[in-house]
């Protein structure tokens, strides 16, 4: 499968010769072992058993390309760990040394060979033409039912199948304690629910409840009607996140691609994602404009709220399902894919949270400003004062009644700014584990039962998948949003004006308006 090639070989060496010593070197138990060490280690031995004469263009006169070192240092990349737990070591080349059996060519022994000058192979898995079909194939693995119908030739997936076996979809979940990633995203999934029910009560109050569809109040409302949003998308996975983590065939992972439920998710999951995070930055950003500036500019310019809060997370969302963007990856729910995150994801994020975050730092600072003036002011008399200072006063008694009554908004610039970051740090970490190399020695863990699933993934699998740890804090802080929400805005003024409303209609046969002012939006 790899010599596509006329071959090259020394005076009084037959082909037969060179078949034998592959033979006797053992490379048949190399078919038994998974990519990549297996195409690694077969075209590295390939190419030294027969180097590739290049004609140099001066009639019948030929150069010898001779084995590369940089696919001799492949097969200690991808092999030395499965041939240190099969006992094999004997069998690993040595990338310092002379290419072996070149001391027969006329010249004398060759070195490995720099890439551009040598006999390079390409790369083939052995998926598709499994020399050694697996007899058994040990849990967590399943039988390949299409290697099986096909006589060998075709697998369910080329990824995750090979020599009549599979490893299931989630393929994450194999690599943990049985069960473990399903229960902890039962419960952060659990947390979503809650949190969505929780914020579409407070969107509910706001909407029957009088005087809150009036600026500032209808800030609230929108950011619970997101979170809520947001929360609701659980629902696809809810009770089996197989239904949008993998494609029909059980194997595959989920993309826009094999899985419609997974695209709906990951469209609704986005724009949740952005549109809530927008609208509690509004939120911020409005109290900033109450506290520092006295100020109701948004109040003005509502439409502009609007376009940030839902017609800029539509707009990506969009743009994902258009692009096929979205698909499963190291969740229990769908969301943009891990090459697209990045863009459709983090950016927008960045871009909404950043600012408000540091406009509510800004805040901060004027508040601590202020009081300090104000505490060395009180003794003053307001009698002596000129009204520019007596007008000083006055604001700052303003922003000593915001510290007050503003502290919910400041705990809410924290669960946003928290969530984003920490999720953002997650995908940067975990992103940055792209080496794959160790998991063909956690298949002969498996395979060759030197240790269960449990125990094969914490020889060979931690430090390659994500921290369960830091898996669930990332997302149970991300799946409490609408919980802190509620927390956060439903005080008891909402159940007393509950009480007055429902009464209203018994005894009076209508509701009971009392007019609210503008400062009780950050009281509530």
């Amino acid at each position: 499968g790899f010599i596509d090639y006329q071959v090259w070989v020394a005076d009084g060496i037959r082909l037969d010769d060179i078949e034998q010593q592959l033979k006797a070197s053992k490379i048949e138990s190399i078919y038994a072992l998974p990519d990549p060490c297996n195409s690694a280690y077969l075209r590295h031995a390939c190419s030294v058993a027969y180097p590739r004469p290049v004609s140099n263009g001066y009639g019948n006169s030929y150069n010898v390309l001779f084995a590369c070192k940089s696919s001799c240092q492949k097969v200690l990349d991808s092999c030395t760990a499965n041939f240190e737990l099969m006992g094999m070591n004997d069998m690993l080349p040595n990338c310092a040394t002379t290419v072996p059996n070149t001391d027969k060519y006329p010249g004398g022994a060759v070195h490995f060979q720099n890439d551009g000058s040598c006999n390079y192979l390409p790369t083939k898995s052995m998926n598709s033409t499994c020399m050694v079909p697996l007899t058994e194939c040990v849990s967590p693995f399943i039988v390949d039912t299409v290697f099986k119908t096909t006589n060998g030739q075709q697998n369910t997936d080329d990824a995750n199948c090979a020599c009549g076996c599979c490893l299931p979809c989630p393929q994450t979940d194999n690599y943990y304690k049985a069960d473990l990633l399903k229960t902890g995203f039962l419960v952060t999934d659990i947390l979503k629910a809650v949190s969505a029910v929780l914020a579409l009560v407070l969107a509910i109050s706001y909407i029957v409840l009088p005087d809150k569809l009036q600026h500032p109040s209808n800030l609230i409302l929108f950011a619970a009607i997101a979170t809520a949003i947001f929360g609701a998308a659980v629902a696809p996975s809810f009770g089996d996140a197989t239904r949008v983590q993998c494609a029909a065939n059980g194997v595959s992972p989920a993309t826009s691609y094999n899985n419609t439920l997974c695209t709906i998710q990951g469209a609704w999951l986005l724009f949740g994602a952005i549109s809530t995070t927008a609208w509690l930055s509004i939120v911020i950003i409005n109290l900033h404009l109450h506290t520092v500036w006295n100020s109701s500019w948004l109040s003005t310019k509502a439409w502009l709220s609007h376009v940030i809060g839902w017609v800029i997370p539509a707009a990506f969302a969009a743009i994902a399902v258009v692009t096929n963007s979205l698909g499963w990856s190291n969740s229990s729910m769908c969301m943009a894919s891990i090459d697209t995150a990045a863009v459709l994801l983090f950016a927008p994020l960045g871009l909404i949270m950043i600012p408000s975050t540091l406009l509510h730092i800004a805040t901060f600072a004027h508040i601590i400003r202020i009081t300090l003036l104000a505490e060395n002011s009180e003794t003053v008399s307001h009698s002596t004062l000129s009204s520019g200072r007596a007008a000083r006063i006055s604001h700052r008694r303003h922003v000593m009644n915001a510290i007050r009554i503003q502290w919910r908004a400041a705990v809410l610039a924290m669960v946003v700014s928290s969530s984003v970051l920490i999720y953002w740090f997650f995908y940067l970490v975990e992103g940055s584990k792209t080496d794959t190399t160790w998991t063909s020695t956690w298949q002969l863990c498996i395979f060759n039962k030197l240790g269960n699933q449990e125990e094969c993934g914490a020889k060979y699998a931690k430090g390659h998948v994500p921290d369960f740890i830091f898996m669930m804090v990332t997302e149970g802080l991300v799946s409490t949003t609408g919980l802190w929400v509620f927390l956060l805005f439903f005080k008891g003024t909402l159940v007393s004006e509950w009480r007055e409303y429902i009464s209203g209609w018994a005894c009076c046969g209508g509701r009971r308006t009392r007019r609210r002012e503008e400062d009780e939006f950050y009281v509530i």
